[in-house]
């Protein structure tokens, strides 16, 4: 397609988002909050953002502060969502909807963790954001149910209870909610090329992300598996196979002896020296997994830099926006647990 074509199918959309993209939280708003006294100290900083609409209208004024901030940056990641559904010219709608699905995946994960470690309903809210493909009342429903295999059954007729019920009597078996967990990550990244493709070129660069996203998952799982002692078949069974990172670099990772061996491997592409050095120190793979989200962070940005008048465009900036989403998170958990600001910024990811 001609640019002149391009800028008549995208020039809108894409201005709305570049607007969006200066409301993100910069280094130094995510650094004030991370000095900050106390969770109210970061309630009162995000009233001066964006957010604050979504702090106003809380339902969780009898919760604790912590609570109505990770609420209000739910309520306003889906209002993103919902934004970003209305302004993408008509005929790529599908495109943005599979694109999203990525957060109905994590909507679902989320639930089966909580329902694992026997977590009420009113603890899981909080955190789902609104779903593309699964109707209020189906999610009332799951969210009201008290056992992981009751979710999968409510999910009944749906591509994601198909997905899960496969592996639902190894769950029962092991009590291990890994396997339901990795079932999941590996459907979603197993349609990556179909999630990527488009006729405008964008899909290797939406593709890369993605594929980025499938292998700090992937090596984040190798050194929590080697810190379980958990054996290497088994680990090699839970990779993501639509990553970057060749089958053969994952299985001789799945082989180290221990987590600084593994994490060795993939040391000079991700810039894990320091991390490495941390995780000796402190036996916490805290730095290891912050580095490598780090690195992702760094090639969605690059993609909202590089892409204009285009899917990447857009791609580009949800990863932004979920990448502050998750830190704000992060930093008001931290404070209510009284953790020092060093800990705190190890763990932000400033992009």
């Amino acid at each position: 397609m001609t640019m002149i074509g391009k800028a008549f199918e995208f020039g809108y959309a894409n201005a709305r988002v570049k607007a969006m993209k200066q409301a993100l939280l910069g280094e130094k708003e995510i650094n004030a909050m991370t000095e900050a006294n106390s969770a109210d100290g970061v309630y009162s900083l995000l009233e001066k953002t964006q957010y604050r609409e979504d702090l106003v209208v809380s339902a969780l004024k009898e919760r604790t502060i912590a609570d109505q901030i990770e609420f209000a940056t739910t309520k306003n990641f889906s209002r993103t969502l919902q934004k970003i559904v209305k302004i993408v010219p008509k005929k790529f709608e599908n495109e943005i909807k599979e694109l999203f699905e990525k957060y109905d995946v994590n909507n679902l994960k989320t639930i089966l963790v909580s329902k694992h470690l026997g977590k009420v309903k009113e603890k899981i809210e909080p955190l789902i954001i609104d779903s593309m493909s699964i109707s209020k009342g189906r999610m009332n429903k799951i969210l009201d149910a008290t056992s992981v295999k009751e979710v999968v059954n409510l999910l009944g007729g749906t591509i994601y209870g198909k997905v899960l019920q496969k592996h639902l009597k190894e769950y029962e078996k092991d009590n291990e909610i890994s396997s339901l967990i990795f079932a999941l990550d590996e459907y979603y990244y197993s349609k990556l090329p179909s999630i990527a493709k488009n006729p405008y070129g964008d899909e290797r660069i939406i593709l890369k992300m993605l594929k980025s996203q499938a292998d700090i998952r992937n090596i984040s799982n190798i050194c929590r598996g080697k810190k379980d002692n958990i054996t290497a078949d088994k680990l090699h069974e839970m990779m993501i196979k639509s990553g970057n990172i060749r089958g053969d670099v994952l299985e001789k990772a799945c082989s180290a002896k221990n987590v600084e061996e593994a994490a060795k491997i993939f040391e000079k592409n991700y810039s894990l020296g320091k991390a490495i050095e941390e995780y000796k120190k402190t036996g916490s793979l805290i730095p290891i997994e912050m580095e490598l989200e780090r690195n992702v962070a760094k090639k969605g940005l690059k993609v909202l830099r590089n892409s204009v008048l285009s899917l990447g465009t857009i791609a580009g900036f949800l990863f932004l926006k979920e990448e502050e989403v998750n830190n704000i998170r992060k930093i008001v958990r931290c404070k209510e647990f009284n953790l020092p600001q060093e800990q705190i910024k190890e763990m932000t990811v400033i992009v």
